[in-house]
């Protein structure tokens, strides 16, 4: 019996518990410092999109394998995952933005869904009547996508982990990892402590300190996750999409809207965006900074003028773990008996049915995915 342990259950750590619960030569133990599905997950949009710029073309199918996969856990759990069908529209700004959406057109009409690619500005305003097409060229729209709430997403991997014999730790603060001759042999937590013939790193922000437990000094920062969520009054009279900016985005959230700059938009340069901080002091709410609220304001007025007078009803900050590439570090660390499953650089939701699957393909069969070439640790000298 194969000895695995997980630090942390958000997304991805629970996705990676629930695929390798489904081998029974394996015992999996979760560690969580907190609650399933806090922290970056918690804070996360949630947004499945096929017509998105967040991941390169290359990986279109990790979009479609997210979207069936959190359709289906939707279905099978009778909503408890809160998928929410509300289609997408993209806005291009020039050329090079609607080749790219004819791109992700094409690519979802191969897969079978429905997606039109609008040539028309005046066009965009059929999905989306407050819109003011002013500087746009065009855009394309997809009615079979949504979003849904990771933190559901998570509890439900999790449960089934634990239906599968997984043991989660909640309120289980790492506080060592142990090794010997340079290879990880267990853990030191607020629960006791564990032997283990293998360890997997998925604690999002966290990831910086965990590295540093064994001498790492992994190639992540973080970038600032700020959320406003608008409400107007009266409520909008039509059903609002997820909309798509280059550098910002919208969905709904209930009847208000969920505002947030795109991850793609940080600027790795600049401090008050990029930097590496300390995620254990996140309130759950507040915490957004001046910057983030001119920055809104002006796409507010330039795009969508009427939510200007919207009531901020809330609003939040998170930390989004980064790569200098803004792709994500999976596979072998460099220390023996620790696998990293890190850096999701704000695609954690979307990556995460795959990054699951690849890792326990790896461990279990010994099987290599070309997913762990492209996101393998040794691209980082």
């Amino acid at each position: 019996m194969k000895r695995i342990g997980i630090i942390g259950a958000g997304i991805i750590g629970t996705s990676i518990a629930y695929h390798l619960s489904q081998n029974e030569d394996v015992e999996v133990r979760v560690f969580e410092k907190n609650q399933i599905g806090s922290g970056t997950t918690a804070k996360s949009a949630g947004t499945l999109c096929l017509l998105d710029d967040s991941l390169p073309y290359e990986f279109f199918e990790q979009r479609v394998n997210c979207l069936k996969t959190y359709k289906k856990m939707n279905q099978d759990t009778d909503g408890e995952s809160g998928f929410m069908q509300s289609g997408t529209l993209v806005v291009s700004l020039n050329n090079k933005d609607l080749k790219r959406a004819k791109m992700h057109v094409e690519a979802s009409e191969k897969h079978g869904y429905n997606a039109k690619l609008i040539e028309d500005p005046e066009g965009l305003k059929k999905y989306l009547p407050d819109l003011n097409p002013e500087g746009l060229i065009g855009g394309a729209w997809t009615p079979d996508d949504g979003y849904n709430n990771p933190t559901a997403a998570s509890i439900i991997y999790a449960r089934w982990a634990r239906e599968k014999g997984a043991k989660i730790l909640t309120q289980a603060n790492v506080n060592k990892i142990l090794t010997k001759n340079g290879a990880v042999q267990g853990i030191e937590t607020s629960k006791g402590d564990y032997e283990l013939d293998l360890l997997i790193c998925a604690a999002g922000p966290w990831s910086n300190k965990i590295g540093e437990m064994v001498g790492l000094e992994l190639p992540l920062v973080h970038t600032k996750a700020e959320v406003f969520i608008l409400k107007t009054d009266p409520p909008l009279s039509y059903k609002f999409p997820i909309l798509k900016y280059p550098n910002w985005y919208a969905r709904p959230e209930g009847r208000a809207i969920f505002v947030c700059k795109s991850h793609m938009a940080m600027d790795y340069d600049n401090p008050i965006e990029t930097g590496v901080w300390d995620p254990d002091k996140l309130s759950l709410s507040g915490g957004t900074e001046e910057y983030f609220f001119d920055f809104i304001t002006e796409r507010l007025s330039e795009s969508l003028p009427k939510l200007i007078d919207a009531q901020l009803v809330n609003d939040w900050l998170g930390y989004r773990s980064v790569t200098q590439d803004k792709l994500p570090i999976v596979g072998e660390s460099g220390v023996e008996g620790l696998l990293l499953a890190v850096g999701m650089s704000g695609n954690g939701v979307i990556l995460a049915p795959d990054i699951g699957r690849i890792l326990t393909n790896y461990i279990i069969k010994d099987k290599w995915d070309t997913l762990l070439e492209k996101f393998n640790p040794s691209r980082f000298k």
